[in-house]
């Protein structure tokens, strides 16, 4: 019988070994981590590990983690700003989704009724989303502090307090009581309560005591986690959520980044195992269960569609926001297996159908993967789709006091191309200042515009709604003057490709590497292309050859 340590040693050389394979031929290394698991794993594998429990408890340390660091980041005002959409969508997808899922498991003849759950609990695993891989996923793409990356998160926070009042209710499915869903929120207040009171008026002052040892910094937040994931079980809530709200808790200290920093190498390292173990867990399949697996999965993502995206929709989120939530969402939540496993303990299904919804978790996982990582160009296309069908884009204005002002020129980013173009502008065509406008993300670059009375706005330039709130869509000429080894998690086709949907009509200017980048963006919609280094080698060897003729 190995030991813990032996299955933990065999897991991440397993991890790193298919992690790596799948990173070089270019396909998602959750897939990889998957596999990994399977193969070693006691089910389909060689069963280099025995007891996938050991690794399931050591692989939930990441999970709490995850969501620590997510709290970290979180700022409670950007997440209520998503206002309406959220609070729609977050209180019915849930709803819709139970609703629709048990009508549907039901024709298909899973039993509900007569002391038969199948068809409920089934609703119940297709109804919640996967925390730890949409916010995996989102947050290498840089993409949790877009519009949609916010309400996606709000979403699944919504789903974890679903999930929380399923738990609370799900042993008496049969009688079910309202005072169990009252006891349940009440639960969450309380927590919440907690973790503010404590972090306002004991935990700052130990951070100012501290505060000169770096190393003390990561250690105590570390503790806070701990401190508040055990609250958080100790009054019947879930770790992950107390570890949620200990980082929200302190995301407003000035640490939160260097702990943020600090902790990621740790919580990667638990976090492959996470997904080691549900691979672990896949069991050898049949052709009816692999058939209905696919099945699940297919209503999974139409169930998003019909339930986040009209709520979206209907609460004025807009198109994109809309269908990115909806991709986003099109998974199963690892918290399915929780529910599944209290339901076979329960005795409410049997074990073939918990072995099901692993197998659709699975699916969905490896799909998450390639919808999160192309959901924009996903959107791109549904949005051309229904352009060509009558249905255009609706650009929403900014609710500031300029959402009237129109600019005939947008300039994405302030680098040294877009200053030197502002201050000939300034020198030689003053009377066109006022038609232009600068979106930046740097406060200071901002300030600095403000005082040369030069319109600015802050913003994430590769955002569709960036774009649309800062009324893009009527500009004559938008230009992207920032090479590509200076953006972040995006690029000038990518840019091209958003401005091209945002403002079908407007002139695009974009900056290229080589030529051959050049060819590139043109064929993604831009207008004229810059070639900094090539013009300044012209200009050089024009010199060169002045100089010595």
């Amino acid at each position: 019988m190995h030991g813990i340590l032996f299955e933990i040693g065999v897991s991440i050389l397993a991890a790193t070994a298919v992690g790596l394979l799948f990173q070089l031929i270019k396909q998602p290394v959750i897939l990889g981590y998957l596999l990994a698991g399977a193969i070693i794993g006691p089910e389909i594998g060689f069963r280099l590990v025995t007891d996938p429990e050991n690794i399931q408890v050591i692989s939930e340390i990441g999970l709490i983690l995850l969501l620590f660091i997510i709290g970290l980041e979180l700022s409670p005002g950007k997440l209520l700003s998503s206002g309406k959409q959220l609070f729609y969508a977050g209180i019915g997808q849930f709803l819709m989704g139970i609703l629709i899922g048990t009508g549907f498991f039901a024709l298909l003849g899973f039993g509900f009724g007569g002391g038969e759950m199948d068809a409920l609990y089934l609703a119940i695993f297709c109804a919640l989303s996967s925390t730890a891989i949409v916010v995996k996923l989102l947050y290498d793409k840089f993409e949790l502090d877009t519009l949609p990356g916010r309400v996606t998160l709000g979403i699944l926070i919504f789903q974890d307090l679903w999930a929380i009042m399923v738990l609370a209710v799900q042993p008496h499915f049969t009688h079910p009581k309202i005072t169990l869903i009252a006891l349940a929120l009440g639960k969450c207040a309380a927590l919440l309560a907690i973790g503010f009171l404590l972090s306002k008026y004991l935990l700052r002052m130990i951070f100012e005591k501290i505060s000169g040892t770096p190393e003390m910094v990561v250690a105590v937040s570390v503790a806070w986690c701990a401190l508040m994931a055990g609250i958080g079980e100790a009054i019947g809530l879930s770790m992950e959520m107390g570890a949620l709200i200990a980082g929200v808790a302190i995301s407003s200290f000035p640490y939160s980044v260097h702990v943020t920093a600090k902790v990621l190498p740790l919580r990667d390292i638990f976090l492959t195992l996470f997904f080691l173990s549900i691979g672990m867990k896949i069991p050898a399949p049949d052709a009816p269960m692999l058939f209905m697996a696919v099945v699940i999965v297919a209503f999974v993502v139409a169930s998003r569609f019909l339930t986040v995206y009209p709520l979206i929709s209907l609460a004025g989120g807009g198109r994109r926001t809309s269908f990115i939530a909806s991709l986003n969402l099109s998974q199963i939540s690892e918290f399915s297996l929780v529910v599944a496993a209290l339901g076979v303990g329960y005795g409410h299904i049997g074990q073939r159908l918990m072995s099901l919804i692993i197998y659709a978790m699975a699916i969905t996982s490896v799909l998450s993967s390639y919808f999160i990582n192309g959901n924009h160009s996903a959107y791109l296309a549904y949005d051309r789709l229904l352009v060509r069908l009558g249905f255009p884009s609706r650009a929403r204005k900014a609710s500031t006091g300029d959402e009237e002002k129109h600019y005939s020129v947008v300039v994405l980013g302030f680098h040294r191309t877009a200053r030197a173009f502002v201050e000939l502008v300034e020198e030689k065509y003053p009377e066109l200042l006022d038609g232009i406008l600068v979106i930046d993300f740097n406060l200071e670059v901002l300030k600095e515009l403000k005082d040369r009375k030069i319109h600015g706005m802050f913003g994430d330039i590769s955002s569709m709604d960036t774009l649309e709130h800062s009324g893009v869509s009527d500009a004559e000429i938008i230009m992207s003057t920032v090479p590509d080894m200076l953006l972040k998690g995006t690029g000038n086709i990518e840019i091209v490709r958003i401005c091209r949907t945002a403002a079908p009509n407007s002139v695009i200017v974009a900056t290229a590497d080589s030529e051959e980048h050049g060819e590139a963006l043109k064929s993604a919609g831009a207008n004229e292309v810059l070639l900094p280094y090539k013009n300044m080698a012209s200009h050089l060897a024009d010199y060169a050859r002045r100089s010595l003729s």
